[in-house]
């Protein structure tokens, strides 16, 4: 093939065509077509071609270089670059790529695709950024850089603006940096220069790029901060990175975000955090995230360089930015899963070499972060590198201070426990750890042991259940741990040693109840409560479950107890340094504890004794040990108890063995009573009421031991406790009578014991205490009536009756004592003797009597009910007075009515009588365990005369209180005689009775009825439960009950009664509880739930203890078990209910069956949930608000899978409810609604939930609370629905933006719809209370704007995106005109819909209200950033119009304040447009109105470097706009245009418009007066001096012109004629060729000599009057002729008329002669040939200066201007044949005068002036 051109012959040609390029723009062009090509041939393998190319090269770049306006092609040479091999070819093309970029222009380089090259193309783009300001927000391209199509463009440009923002400026210089090959340049560092070390972050290869091997320009100088903020701001916006880019574009986003918050700047680091709460945020639970962060954190390859990669090995983070990615990598789950990196990064932030406290508390964060949320899988494997690295922190820190230090330390240890949780096994097989954690309590500060103490809590769950895993030697060890720091001086060891003692090991176990008996007394609450929830007894029913599915007992065993104080006993009293070593100030101890404590081993042995006796028995906590222990007990336990010890005490042989259980015992025992200290009182009491117990339980061999010790317990008779005088009384009169049946030593003993009692009873001196004789007398009692219980027959012989009934006397005798005291202690003896047979006394019946009598008189209550007790068990042991007895009772009883506990004393009295010893209220004084008092049979006539009158006399009484007694009665007899015949024939009746006795007004008598119901149904057989379930459900469901006998005594209300129903009926308690059973389809199941219904304190009293009804409520909830599942929805509900009978006794029933609440409600949720929901809209109201009230309590911590499928369900209900009819229901409501608002807000916050969840609440929950909530017609339900609205708003995030348009338009309609009416009415009486509508409006959008709607709209705002846009904009044009603006912050998603939205602003901002005008003002502003600059100018265009088109006041003010509001948020727009608008904005800076004025004038200035350069940039367009506005048939606008056109008159020549504004003007001086003309006047000689250029060869305008002015000089006007004068004057001064004085002296001086109208000048028109003659005195100087002739013909005249105004006017005058006089010596023409001034006119000026002015001391200034106007005459005068010797003789006068003057600064001068007449 022929080739007409060699190769090197096209270059010649291409250097030609080079050569011939005379121009910069050839030679771009030619550059454009064969640069490229040329670059190319330097592949050729020949080398002459290679050299003409290079000197083709060398010929471009001489050319090429100097001027940097020729562009090269930059796009072909990259693109040459990335597809060509040959590297000499990529070296050369580089060189003019970097070339190139340097030429190119910002908007070059935004909108080619030139963003991702090479490395030292980075720099000029990033110089280009740093540059840019609004180029990104107000780019109308949704993708400007092609970014989607491209995302590897933005992952590399992004990367590269991260390398920027990790750099930082070095302060050491390092050894040069090598490149790589590839990165090389021709221009590369020469060997041995030096380079920065490495910043964090960063590695050498990317130092190089970022800084272009430090040619950047400010890689070492101070434009680095403008260089980042320049990026960052490009980094975050969204126009440049839109929300459809790819995730890894927006993770490098984020991390280039995350570097920016480490930087030494702080604009940088403000920018980064704002940026990185804006962006979205990338998915933390992305393993490509996470590992990116790990990545940065660490650097390349975890931190460790690989040989050979040096180049290319980042450096990890600084500690800033290591602390902002830890904040990130702590909220994700999957970053608790990247091993090893999490592990890594947790050591590095507790003990990397650069760490802080900062980054060591992330550490620590990020460590329990993991220990919370990562799998078992990935965490059992560094679980123990974990926690060893945790405790070597502790260890290395442990001397540290500082609240920083001390709280990472605290985070350590909590750190621990929390992998304790989860991988308990560490901890299990080395104790020593939680050991550590106990020694560390004692030595470090307090802040750390608060941490410590939470730690050592949380291992607790670690080593449960111990059993499963602990060896007995483990089992030891923690033991030993627990025992060491159980009594240590800080009470975080004790606290945490009580936890594990009671958490770790099961109530059975002894050495825990050790501990917690050693820590029950301790000082401090929370350790002394934790100890009795230690020792507190399982209740039966866990006793009964453990026996039937364990063999082994879950109560300590008793033996192994005692046995284990005892040791430990010997034990601590051997220690020096015991365990009890703490400050002990005024504590006693025994056998090597404090006394308290003992206390409480003996408390607890008892409790433990009795229940290993009787599983079921309940002992009732209480003070009175000695009460308790006389009424607690059921014949079941006293039985089980006797066998038991009976059992225990026959295997022990003597009672001084040490070795054995029961004797230990009661050697603890005495050794309390032996003991005398400070707590002595408590524990005597304590220790004798527990002897006691065992000396009545107890077989006799054991008190038998102690019969010959009576003097040992003597000294306790006086005892200062009661309670202890009592115990010990009961303990002699049981051991004191032992073993005298027989005649022996013995029984004289006791005698003699008897007799000193007797001694001191009668003894009432001061010789004995009281408590002694009190203690003798009761002791005294308690052996008489033992004598007659073991000695019925052979008593006398032991103690002759003589005796016996002197004794008793003396008891009888105390009954009169003025001392209850002593009155009880009489009526208890009497008891305990009358008991047991006929009291021996002289006159039996006369004790009787002398009691009932003390019973009436006595005004206490306790001494009330000893006194009745007595006469109860005296009926026991008398028959024949038992009638007489009773007889005073069922008179007695029913007159105390406010002594309820005295009636359940009588019953108890009446039940003792009526069965005698067969009344289990018997039982506990048959108190000799082998021997069984004589029971003598009760005729059941008794019993049957009692209920008789009870039943039918008493019950169906018409008064209150003797139903009442009657009640309290029955129920006695049921309870204590329930094996009686008679009662059990009557149960029938008894039922009819209590359940009559159900509807009474009193609450008591109601319970007390309910409680009676359920024991005759326990009673009875099954036919008769049958009976009785029938006939309380006819009574309850059916209202079968027997109408009430209503006689004269018929109590038809109690005091308190008033407003319930006629016949004081009050059934809802029992027929709610009915109800329940019924709804059960079981309606026996009535009679468990009155048990389990006792909310009376009565029943937790010691009578109500008495009762027993604590065992019975055990039996009902096992039988009520079964039911649980239908019971408690109904239940849950109940326990809620308004009536405080039924919200009681339903909580008390719940309390009894549901043991474990939380568990009961989680399972029954569904079931809870739908009850409450069909309750909510339930006919009874009752039922309404309990279920409201229930259903709040209720959705507390419920989960959004619980609740989702419910939620708008409970919405709907609840709203129902806040719109109740009845008060009470709307306010259970609102709780309701308010924990439900809570909850879902909740539920909507992506913080808590997952998206997936929050999106599905909000479908739910928007529509209803907008569509139904919002618009609801009850007040309640409307606010209510925005309160929870504008908490989702705030809470709901991202998650709302579909829902976002419809949120704002509610909320917009919001702002008028709940207005307050108050508003409306002002808005119609604004005269009435003297305020303005636009004060009102303003008020309104104050209060509008200020609204918590305003909050939830901004809210809504933040979140708005492209999606969410389109219909927002809709819905907000639909809104426009009836709501205010709002500012938008997402100018991106705006943009394409601001054009639309300014146009119908445009309309809007006409609205009535000032107010929301202003506001849509604002909204204007805003909106203007994002509108095209079409719209713009056609907006500004319409708001000129609104101003200059209109005299309405309001649309003028509010078209300035929009160009305002464009102007302050839209400035770089404002300047586009600024043409269109400036002119105006001039205009109106001289508006009459000085607010509108102040509005233009703050645009002007905002705008203008300086007033004279921007008028006369914009005044084409301003005369243009003053001219039109000259010609309006405004007088305002004229006026303004006017003075507008003066000030640019003042400022630049208008001569090139004078053609057209000149008529204008002329035009608008015709006609008559106006207010506002002499603006006009005022503008035409301005006009006029400032364009003389105009009038060169136009003498007939300026004629024209003085005409003009003349004629409107002698307007009649004062105000305006004044104005014209001045005009006139300051033209005719001005225009030297214009000679008007002839035409104007005459109109001049007749003013000045006030000739004009002078009769008929009013009083008020004076001041004027002087104005128009001061303006016509200065005017008639400025208008004095120039010609010569013209002045010798009428200067005299001149000076005569003015001399003689200036010596007769006021001041002002004066002053304006004296200007007038200065033009007049100024314009002498005195170098012509004539005589332009006289020597007498001067002589006259003279003497008139002096008179008129010089010598006029008020007035200063006209002083002043007298001696200037003189210095001027004089130098105008001088050196002129005017100058004669009288004129130099006359100012010599004037100043000889003038120098006497008192001012320095006029006397001076005129001296001065003298010395140069010479």
């Amino acid at each position: 093939m022929h080739v007409p051109f060699t190769i090197l012959e096209l270059l010649d040609n291409v250097e030609l065509r080079f050569a011939l390029a005379e121009s910069d723009t050839q030679l771009e062009k030619t550059l454009n077509t064969f640069l490229c090509p040329v670059l190319l041939k330097l592949a050729s393998p020949a080398e002459n071609v290679r050299a003409k190319v290079v000197s083709i090269l060398t010929h471009i770049n001489k050319r090429v270089r100097p001027k940097p306006a020729i562009k090269l092609p930059v796009t072909s040479l990259l693109q040459q670059f990335s597809t060509n091999g040959s590297v000499l070819v990529k070296n050369f093309t580089l060189i003019y790529i970097e070339m190139g970029y340097e030429r190119l222009s910002l908007e070059v380089l935004s909108t080619e695709n030139l963003l991702t090259s090479c490395r030292f193309v980075m720099p000029r783009i990033i110089q280009f950024l740093a540059e840019v300001k609004q180029l990104n927000e107000d780019n109308t391209t949704s993708d400007p850089y092609d970014f989607i199509a491209n995302p590897l463009d933005a992952i590399v440009l992004l990367s590269r603006f991260q390398d920027v923002l990790l750099y930082r400026q070095p302060i050491i210089a390092q050894p040069t940096l090598h490149p790589t090959n590839e990165a090389q340049s021709p221009s590369s560092s020469l060997p041995g220069a030096t380079a920065p070390a490495i910043p964090d972050g960063m590695s050498p290869q990317s130092l190089l790029y970022a800084t272009n091997n430090r040619k950047a320009p400010w890689a070492t100088s101070s434009d680095l901060k403008n260089i980042k903020t320049g990026a960052l701001r490009f980094v975050c916006s969204t126009t440049s990175f839109p929300d459809a880019l790819s995730t890894q574009v927006h993770l490098e986003r984020f991390i280039a975000l995350i570097a920016a918050t480490g930087d030494a700047y702080n604009e940088a680091v403000s920018m980064g955090e704002d940026g990185l709460k804006r962006i979205k945020l990338p998915d933390l639970e992305d393993k490509t995230v996470v590992d990116r962060l790990y990545q940065m954190y660490q650097g390349s390859n975890r931190g460790k360089p690989i040989p050979g990669q040096e180049d290319v090995f980042k450096q990890p983070s600084s500690n800033v930015v290591k602390l902002k990615i830890m904040s990130y990598l702590s909220k994700s789950k999957v970053a608790t899963e990247s091993f090893p990196s999490a592990l890594q990064v947790s050591f590095d932030c507790l003990y990397g070499p650069k760490t802080n406290t900062k980054l060591v508390m992330a550490g620590m964060a990020f460590v329990q972060w993991i220990a919370r949320m990562s799998s078992q899988a990935a965490l059992a494997p560094i679980a123990p590198v974990l926690v060893s690295g945790l405790l070597k922190y502790t260890r290395e820190n442990a001397d540290t201070i500082g609240m920083e230090s001390e709280a990472a330390k605290g985070f350590a240890y909590v750190a621990v426990s929390l992998i304790s949780k989860r991988v308990p096994e560490i901890f299990r097989k080395d104790l020593s750890i939680t050991e550590g954690f106990f020694d560390q309590l004692s030595s470090q500060p307090p802040n750390v042991k608060t941490y410590i103490q939470e730690a050592l809590c949380t291992l607790l769950d670690a080593f449960q259940p111990l059993k499963e895993w602990a060896s007995e030697a483990e089992v030891k060890r923690i033991l030993t741990i627990i025992e060491d720091n159980m009594s240590k001086e800080e009470h975080q060891a004790r606290y945490c040693a009580i936890r594990y003692a009671t958490g770790l090991f099961p109530f059975s176990n002894v050495a825990s109840k050790y501990v917690c008996l050693m820590t029950v007394a301790d000082s401090k609450l929370e350790i002394k409560e934790e100890a009795k929830r230690g020792l507190t007894f399982p209740t039966a029913r866990a006793l009964e479950e453990n026996a039937a599915t364990s063999q082994e007992s879950i109560l300590p065993d008793f033996i192994k107890l005692v046995d284990l104080i005892k040791l430990k006993s010997r034990a601590t009293q051997n220690r020096k340094d015991d365990v009890h070593s703490r400050p002990t100030y005024g504590k006693s101890f025994i056998m090597g504890f404090p006394s308290e404590v003992f206390i409480h081993i003996l408390q607890f042995f008892r409790r433990l004794l009795i229940t290993s006796a009787d599983p079921d028995v309940i002992i009732e906590e209480s003070s009175n040990d000695y009460e308790i222990q006389q009424f607690v007990f059921t014949p079941e336990t006293r039985r089980k108890v006797k066998a038991w010890l009976k059992d225990m005490w026959e295997d022990e042989s003597r009672i001084d063995n040490e070795q054995e259980t029961l004797a230990s015992y009661i050697s603890f025992l005495e050794i309390a009573m032996n003991h005398q200290g400070p707590d002595d009182k408590s524990l005597h009491s304590t220790a004798l009421t527990c002897l006691l117990e065992l000396f009545s339980l107890a077989p006799s061999s054991l008190s038998e031991q102690y019969s010959h010790r009576l003097g040992w317990f003597k000294p306790y008779i006086g005892s200062p406790k009661i309670e202890s005088r009592h115990a010990v009384a009961h303990i002699i009169g049981i051991v004191g009578t032992d073993n005298l049946g027989d005649a022996n030593p013995q029984r004289e003993v006791f005698l003699q014991f008897l007799r000193d009692l007797h001694t001191v009873i009668k003894d009432k001196t001061k010789q004995v205490t009281v408590e002694q004789r009190h203690g003798s007398i009761l002791a005294a009692g308690f052996i008489l009536g033992r004598l007659l219980y073991r000695y019925p027959s052979v008593a006398f012989d032991i103690l002759p009756e003589e005796e016996f009934q002197e004794l008793v006397g003396e008891i009888v005798e105390e009954l009169d004592s003025k001392q209850n005291m002593f009155v009880s202690a009489g009526a208890i003896c009497l008891g305990e003797i009358g008991r047991y047979g006929v009291i021996p006394s002289k006159d039996v019946s006369k004790d009787i009597q002398r009691l009932i009598e003390t019973t009436k008189t006595t005004k206490d209550v306790k001494t009330q009910e000893c006194v009745v007790a007595s006469l109860g068990h005296i009926g026991v042991g008398n028959m024949a007075h038992a009638q007489e007895i009773l007889t005073f009772l069922y008179d007695f009883g029913p007159k105390q009515t406010k002594q309820t506990e005295v009636n359940f004393t009588i019953g108890e009295a009446i039940a003792c009588i009526g069965a005698g010893w067969q009344c289990t209220a018997m039982d506990v004084f048959a108190d000799v365990a082998d021997q069984e008092p004589s029971k003598s049979g009760v005729d059941v006539a008794v019993m049957d005369g009692i209920l008789k009158t009870i039943l039918d006399e008493m019950a169906t009484s018409p008064k209150a209180a003797t139903k009442k007694a009657a009640c309290i009665w029955l129920l006695s007899l049921v309870k204590f005689c329930s094996n009686h015949p008679s009662v059990k024939l009557q149960l029938p009746k008894l039922h009819s009775v209590f359940s009559s006795l159900l509807s009474d007004r009193d609450e008591l008598t109601q319970e007390v009825a309910s409680k009676g119901i359920g024991l005759v149904y326990e009673l009875g057989d099954q036919s008769i439960r049958s009976q009785l379930v029938g006939s309380l459900v006819g009574m309850f469901g059916e209202g079968k009950k027997a109408a009430p006998k209503v006689t004269g005594e018929t109590e038809l209300f109690d005091g308190n009664a008033l407003g319930q129903a006629p016949d004081g009926s009050s059934l809802s308690t029992y027929q709610s509880i009915l109800s329940l059973a019924s709804d059960m389809n079981q309606p026996e199941l009535v009679y468990k739930f009155m048990h389990l219904a006792s909310h009376n304190s009565m029943w937790q009293s010691r009578k109500g203890a008495a009762f027993g009804f604590s065992s019975i409520v055990s039996q009902a909830e096992a039988e009520l078990k079964p039911h649980l599942a239908t019971l408690i929805p109904k239940l849950y509900r109940y326990q809620y209910d308004p009536n405080p009978k039924v919200n009681e006794a339903m909580t008390s029933i719940w309390r009894a069956l549901v043991k474990e609440p939380k568990k009961a409600v989680q399972e029954y949720f569904d079931v809870i949930i739908k009850d409450l929901l069909e309750g909510m809209g339930a006919r009874a109201w009752r039922t309404r608000e309990s279920s409201s009230l229930a259903m709040a309590d209720l959705l507390q911590g419920r989960s959004v899978e619980e609740i989702e499928k419910y939620l708008e369900n409970i919405w709907i209900m609840s709203f129902r409810a806040l719109d109740d009819i009845k008060e009470s229901v709307r306010t259970a409501a609102f709780k309701t609604c308010r924990a439900l608002t809570l909850m879902t807000v909740k539920y909507c916050d992506p913080k808590h939930v997952t998206a997936a969840e929050g999106q599905r609440v909000l479908d739910i929950i928007i529509p209803f609370l907008v569509g139904k909530g919002l618009l609801s017609n009850a007040e309640e339900v409307s606010k209510f629905s925005l309160t929870t609205i504008l908490k989702i708003c705030k809470q709901a995030g991202y998650l709302l933006r579909s829902h976002i348009p419809v949120i704002i338009v509610a909320l917009l309609e919001g702002l008028t719809s709940m207005e307050p009416q108050m508003m409306n009415y002002l808005s119609f009486h604004t005269e009435k209370y003297q305020v303005s509508q636009e004060q009102l409006e303003s008020s309104r959008l104050s209060a509008a704007k200020l609204s918590p709607m305003m909050e939830g709209i901004e809210a809504c705002v933040e979140n708005v995106d492209d999606t969410v846009m389109p219909e927002l904009s809709s819905q907000l044009i639909t809104m426009i005109k009836k709501a205010v603006g709002l500012p938008t912050k997402k100018p991106a998603v705006m943009r394409p819909f601001a054009d639309t939205i300014l146009k119908t602003l445009g309309s809007a901002i006409k609205d009535k209200s000032p107010a929301v005008r202003k506001s849509y003002a604002v909204a204007v502003g805003y909106l203007s950033r994002l509108v095209t600059d079409a719209a713009l100018v056609k907006f500004v265009e319409r708001l000129g119009g609104y101003y200059l088109d209109t005299e309405e006041e309001d649309l003028r003010s509010i078209a300035a304040v929009a160009v305002r509001e464009i102007s302050k948020n839209a400035s770089d727009k404002f300047k586009g447009v600024a043409s269109a608008i400036l002119p105006t904005v001039h205009y109106g800076t001289f508006d009459a109105h000085k607010d509108i004025a102040e509005v233009w004038k703050e645009v002007w200035e905002e705008h203008t470097t300086g007033a004279t350069s921007a008028v006369k940039l914009y005044a084409d367009e301003i005369v243009q706009l003053l001219s039109k506005q000259l010609t309006s048939a405004s007088w305002n606008a004229k006026k303004q245009s006017a003075i507008a056109l003066k000030a640019v008159s003042d400022v630049m020549e208008l001569t090139k418009y004078m053609d057209t504004v000149l008529p204008l003007v002329l035009d608008g001086l015709t006609g008559r007066t106006w207010d506002g003309k002499e603006h006009v006047v005022n503008l035409l000689p301005s006009m006029a001096l400032s364009s003389k250029a105009y009038f060169n060869d136009k003498a007939s305008k300026l004629q024209e012109i003085a005409k003009v002015l003349f004629r409107e000089s002698k307007k009649v006007n004062k105000q305006y004629k004044r104005y014209a004068i001045d005009a006139l004057g300051k033209f005719l001064d001005g225009f030297a060729e214009v000679d008007y004085y002839m035409e104007v002296r005459t109109m001049l001086f007749t003013i000045l000599e006030n000739k004009e109208d002078e009769d008929e000048d009013e009083e008020h028109e004076k001041p004027l009057q002087l104005m128009v003659m001061a303006s016509a005195a200065k005017a008639v100087g400025l208008a004095w002729t120039r010609n010569a002739q013209l002045q010798e013909q009428h200067s005299s005249e001149f000076v005569t008329k003015t001399c003689q105004a200036l010596v007769r006017n006021i001041w002002n005058v004066r002053a304006a002669l004296l200007e007038s006089l200065d033009k007049f010596s100024e314009k002498l023409d005195l170098a012509s040939s004539a005589k332009v001034v006289s020597e007498e006119s001067v002589v006259l000026i003279l003497d008139s200066l002096l008179e008129g002015s010089l010598k006029d001391f008020k007035y200063v200034g006209l002083r002043n201007q007298g001696l200037e106007l003189l210095k001027n005459f004089v130098a105008k005068l001088k050196g002129t044949d005017a100058w004669t010797p009288v004129v130099l003789a006359k100012v010599r006068e004037a100043l000889s005068i003038v120098r006497k003057d008192p001012l320095p600064s006029i006397s001076e001068v005129a001296a001065v002036l003298e010395s140069t007449l010479d």
